[in-house]
């Protein structure tokens, strides 16, 4: 019986799990005999072969130019690319290698058993652009049976957490609960509601914060500052050269990181650099790692606070504080949110929460089941016109069979607001469809604007397109300041033909479907023709670049 794998593609680790044909939950060991994989790629100077993960580290000592890690940071960045061996890679195509990695070993794992689909996962705040890119990089994946990869979703790293932590759970519960997650690279809060009764089971999400670039290796830098400074005091050793020197920067990456896991054992722990014939020993103690990084840790009760603040809650509306992420291991993150909340804390199986709750979604899924489509999205919504921008609900959730037959439903949310810019007066105006924190899918309109005050002004003659300008924020409110939003979209020029007077009224729909994916629609009131188009990131399809190349890469 072929299988569907839950997959966590993690910035700095990564995990595949699925549900056994008994309903246990198995996470797949690596060729390497590992539960969780180095998200790091080396390219072979050959230019056709390439190592993920453990070996990626060995393979690239003497060649450190051509390793690749933390790229989940940039997906869907346009400008984030990386030359290799002649050919440049977008942030899609790389997390694709380490996918068709994942994939393989799973494969491997399951004895020749198909892989009949997989759900992966992405932190909450990844807007449209980025889980596109999460989407293609799965697509791109060849099954040793030369088939595809199917995607069947595109799941929030947090939603995945709370279905794994309510799995473990069969008694009812009705609790609001804010999931932690600090990764290797990525910071994300949630708030989320969980009601079970029976076999029933709800999770809602209620609203994200976090930092996409704010996670265990920022630690780990701090950790690396304070030995590289020290052993250079001690040496006399040019530090500037150490951090040009590749090996080195690839020394400091692996050992800061291995103190640092110490460190959540012991109270003190040593690392011995060895540069240009001089050798020093350090030795770093947890109060002194605590001090090195107290200021990184206030950054995750900071966004915590700015999201509670910006929702209206507080912290005495939270019941529990779930633990999520390998990085959440560290003492000063219990003893820091003990302190900043008095909350009970549960720490549940940090590495595989994730990749687990995304097993238990892809198991429960029937095999048919696709929650990408556009049309599905605003399937049964119906619109609401108001010129504040108001909008109403998709009637679709995702929903999945869980273990002991209970019947579960996600309620999850659009994790940024989408604005339209139009102009009064000549001046520009941002009016959101469709709100940060509204359930997906969801589909926000206008009132009926008239073409030129989308243009920024003129006479009331006839016009023959409009453009249109969708940009994003991360508001609660219709109205939104120019200075909140972020131009990330390419202006879409949508053209009349025939041409129509300059007063004539058109509808600006937007839709957001289950994946967070856009559609624009605008119809013209007098004629009835509708225009249908996918806002498109500033920069096209390069993040896709280097996609082709994946299928042709022999991993080592």
């Amino acid at each position: 019986m072929a299988k569907k794998i839950g997959i966590d593609l993690g910035t700095t680790y990564s995990v595949v799990s699925y549900v056994d044909d008994t309903g246990v939950i198995t996470n797949v060991e690596s060729a390497e005999g590992e539960k969780t994989t180095p998200s790091i790629v080396y390219f072979d100077p050959n230019g056709t072969d390439v190592v993920v993960g453990s070996a990626a580290r060995e393979a690239g000592a003497l060649d450190p130019d051509k390793i690749i890690e933390r790229v989940k940071n940039y997906m869907g960045d346009p400008n984030y690319m990386k030359e290799i061996n002649g050919k440049e890679f977008s942030a899609s195509a790389i997390s694709s290698i380490i996918l068709k990695k994942l994939v393989s070993d799973a494969e491997k794992w399951l004895g020749g058993e198909e892989i009949d689909g997989a759900v992966i996962t992405c932190p909450a705040y990844f807007g449209d652009a980025a889980r596109e890119a999460t989407r293609k990089a799965g697509e791109a994946v060849v099954l040793s049976n030369g088939q595809p990869l199917k995607v069947l979703k595109i799941m929030d790293e947090p939603t995945a957490a709370a279905i794994a932590y309510g799995n473990s759970h069969p008694e009812d519960m009705h609790k609001t609960v804010l999931i932690y997650d600090l990764g290797g690279g990525t910071f994300d809060c949630t708030i989320m509601r969980l009601d079970f009764e029976g076999q029933d089971r709800q999770y809602k999400v209620i609203t994200t914060g976090g930092d996409h670039k704010l996670g265990g290796k920022d630690w780990d830098k701090a950790l690396t500052d304070y030995v590289r400074g020290e052993f250079c005091n001690q040496t006399g050793c040019d530090e500037d050269a150490i951090k040009a020197d590749p090996e080195m920067v690839v020394w400091f990456s692996e050992k800061s990181e291995a103190t640092k896991k110490m460190l959540t054992q012991k109270d003190v722990a040593t690392m011995t650099p060895n540069y240009d014939g001089q050798k020093a020993r350090i030795e770093v103690t947890l109060e002194k790692f605590n001090e090195l990084t107290r200021s990184l840790f206030g950054q995750t009760i900071m966004l915590i606070d700015q999201m509670l603040e910006k929702k209206g809650m507080t912290m005495a509306e939270i019941d529990e504080i779930i633990l999520v992420g390998g990085s959440t291991r560290m003492k000063q993150v219990e003893e820091g949110l003990k302190d900043a909340y008095n909350k009970p804390l549960v720490s549940f199986d940090p590495d595989k929460a994730v990749s687990n709750g995304a097993a238990l979604v892809a198991s429960g899924m029937n095999v048919g089941d696709n929650f990408g489509g556009a049309e599905g999205a605003a399937e049964g919504a119906a619109p609401v016109a108001g010129a504040d921008g108001s909008f109403s609900l998709g009637a679709q959730t995702t929903t999945f069979e869980g273990s002991g037959g209970t019947s579960n439903e996600i309620i999850e949310l659009c994790t940024k607001s989408y604005c339209l810019r139009y102009f009064s007066n000549g001046q520009p105006k941002y009016i959101n469809l469709v709100v940060k924190d509204t359930p997906k899918p969801a589909h926000g309109s206008t009132l009926p604007l008239i073409p030129q005050l989308t243009v920024g002004g003129g006479d009331s003659g006839m016009w023959d397109s409009v453009e249109i300008v969708i940009m994003e924020n991360e508001e609660l409110t219709s109205d939104v300041p120019e200075d909140k939003c972020e131009a990330l979209y390419e202006e879409m020029p949508i053209p009349f033909t025939p041409p129509v007077p300059g007063n004539a009224l058109v509808e600006v729909t937007l839709d957001v479907d289950i994946n967070g994916q856009l559609v624009l629609t605008l119809v013209e009131q007098a004629t009835g023709v509708r225009h249908e188009v996918h806002p498109v990131r500033k920069g096209g399809d390069a993040a896709s670049k280097g996609l082709d190349e994946v299928a042709s890469f022999t991993l080592g």
